[in-house]
Formats: C-alpha cells, sequence, structure tokens
C-alpha cells in the first residue's frame, strides 16, 4: 500500500502536468462521465469532485459528476456497472458499494465482479460526533449518559447495515449500551444536518463528512474508531483508548466497468495517482481532512477483498446476537 504524504519535499516533475492523452494519443479523446452514487453536497460527493477536478488536466479531458443515488449507493453503482466498458465512465464507490449492497442484496442482479477497481482515494476511520453544546465531551460521557437512559439517544448513520451504522453497533455492543440508530439514506449531508439542527445526538460518520462544522467549532469529534489518533482530529482519542476495542473506517475508491482495457485502467491509474503529487491538493486535502491515501488497481483489489471478509464476519455475527436483522 503506497500512502502518499500529506507534503511533498521536491518539486514536482514535469510529467505531473503533461496531460496523458499527449503520451496517448488514442485514449482519452472525450469527456469522461463519473457517477457519483451518494446525493449532491455528502462529504463522498465533496472529497470526489474535488479530487477529479485536479485529475482533468494530467488525462487532458474533463470529467462531468453525475449524482445517481438510491439504495446506499446501490442503484448508481448498477448504473456504472451496466455501462459500456469503453473508458469513458467511471464512479466513485464507498464502503457500502461494495459491502452493504451485496451482503444484503439490496439490489437485485448486484455483482462487484462485474467492476475493475482503478484505485483508492482516501482511507478514513469512523468518528463518533456531537454537537459542541452538547452535555458530553467525552465517550466516556455519552456512554454514562446512554446507560442511565437505555434507548433514549440516537446515533445517526446512512444506512441500516450500512457503513456508518455497523461500527455504531459494534461501539454499543462493546460498550453495553442501548441507543436508537436513526438512518439517512440521502447520505452524510443531510446526516449532518440532522446533527446540527438537534435532530439527532450523535452522528457515526467520518471527520471529513463533518469536518467543516468541526473546524467552526459546531460540532465536536468524543472518538475516532482507529488503531492511532487521526492527524486531523490529534487532540481527539482513539475508542481504543477509552476502553473500547473498535476499529473501524471507510474508503473511497473509483472503478470502471469490468471489461474496460487494462490499458485504459493503467491510463487512468496514472493520472489518478498524479494527483497525489500534486501540492494544491495536498493543501486542500489537509485543509479538508478527507485522509488522502492512494492504492492502484491491484492494491485496490486486494483491500476491497479483504474489507469485505471482515465486514461480512462482523455482519454475520451482529445477525447470530438479534443486533441486525438480514
Amino acid at each position: 500500500m503506497k500512502v502518499i504524504p500529506t507534503f511533498k519535499a521536491a518539486l514536482v516533475g514535469a510529467a505531473l502536468v503533461l496531460p496523458l492523452a499527449a503520451q496517448a494519443q488514442d485514449y482519452p479523446q472525450r469527456d469522461i462521465m463519473h457517477i457519483m452514487p451518494w446525493g449532491a453536497g455528502g462529504g463522498t460527493d465533496t472529497v470526489m469532485r474535488s479530487f477529479l477536478n485536479f485529475a482533468e488536466e494530467p488525462l487532458g479531458v474533463g470529467i462531468n459528476t453525475q449524482n445517481i443515488d438510491g439504495a446506499q449507493s446501490g442503484v448508481g453503482t448498477m448504473r456504472l456497472m451496466r455501462s459500456r466498458p469503453d473508458g469513458y465512465t467511471i464512479g466513485s464507490l464507498t464502503w457500502d458499494s461494495v459491502i452493504t449492497v451485496p451482503k444484503f442484496d439490496l439490489v437485485p442482479g448486484y455483482d462487484t465482479e462485474s467492476l475493475a477497481f482503478i484505485g483508492s482515494v482516501t482511507v478514513h476511520p469512523t468518528a463518533l460526533v456531537v454537537r459542541a453544546d452538547s452535555p458530553w465531551t467525552t465517550l466516556e460521557e455519552f456512554v454514562d449518559a446512554a446507560k442511565e437512559a437505555p434507548g433514549t439517544l440516537t446515533i445517526s448513520n446512512v444506512g441500516t447495515g450500512g457503513v456508518w451504522h455497523l461500527p455504531a453497533l459494534d461501539f454499543a455492543d462493546a460498550a453495553d449500551i442501548e441507543v436508537r440508530h436513526v438512518p439517512y439514506p440521502d447520505g452524510s449531508g443531510s446526516q449532518r444536518e440532522a446533527l446540527l439542527s438537534g435532530e439527532t445526538d450523535a452522528a457515526s460518520l467520518s471527520v471529513s463528512a463533518a469536518y467543516p462544522a468541526i473546524a467552526s467549532g459546531d460540532l465536536r469529534v468524543l472518538g475516532v474508531m482507529a488503531e492511532d489518533r487521526s492527524p486531523d482530529v490529534p487532540d481527539v482519542p482513539t475508542f481504543k483508548e477509552a476502553g473500547f476495542d473498535v476499529v473501524w473506517g471507510s474508503f473511497r475508491l473509483l472503478a470502471a466497468p469490468a471489461g474496460t482495457s487494462e490499458d485504459q485502467i493503467a491510463t487512468l491509474a496514472a493520472a489518478f495517482e498524479q494527483v497525489f503529487e500534486n501540492p494544491e491538493f495536498q493543501a486542500l486535502a489537509e485543509k479538508t481532512a478527507m485522509g488522502p491515501e492512494w492504492m492502484g488497481p491491484e492494491e485496490t483489489t486486494e483491500y476491497v477483498a479483504r474489507s469485505q471478509e471482515r465486514a461480512f464476519a462482523l455482519i454475520d455475527s451482529l445477525v447470530e446476537q438479534g443486533l441486525l436483522e438480514q
């Protein structure tokens, strides 16, 4: 796995700005369609639009985003799977795209074998976030409050059995608390607004999805589900530090329909990797806490397989305990 550092010590070479279209005249020759399987304005939509804006220069063509949400990213991803594998349709994928949707059979005929992975853009831990004016300043305080009033506190997610719901279930099990899990299938944008408005007590989501409100002081992060503290919120403890052995996170990937030529996949991957060498992108990544991490096609394919194995085991365990219905 290749992790791109936040700052680059060396100047970017000429290859960074030389459009790949000038290196391989046959592809790409026209704009590329990007399918975003979540609603506009959420964390994934914002991050991936920004990333792909930077990718237009090395590719030498435009990348046009179309939001096709529904079924926890399953509708848009299914559209990607069924698109012509000619190199001119790509799509963003999240945890739900490769884990929740196939595991819970949310979309008939859905099969991740119908995808060709291009690379990763972000890998980021799950966080528990509350309003800054809430009475809880630590995970321990939140747990104590949940124990005092079982079944009353709410934690939001973007879909039952999905990327942010499963970690919250795992946390509740580890902390021996009973809370209500509230889904917002439209994405983290709606989830964030519900938290800010007081509709929910806490949110299980990524730091980047809530970062503007965190940076402004409107939201507070109680903990991150990572082995180590997040560099984006270094003062926030991990769940392990608070005594809860809960480590989960998500990712944002790019893929094309299966059958897209290896040469086209390689061209796209090379352009996307060049974005990580761009100082402007790195500055934006640091400012927005997106958690940038590059993996190429082969590494990403292997990473997805490992993630599916671990997540499917958790889902099966939660189902056996009666904490989740499948």
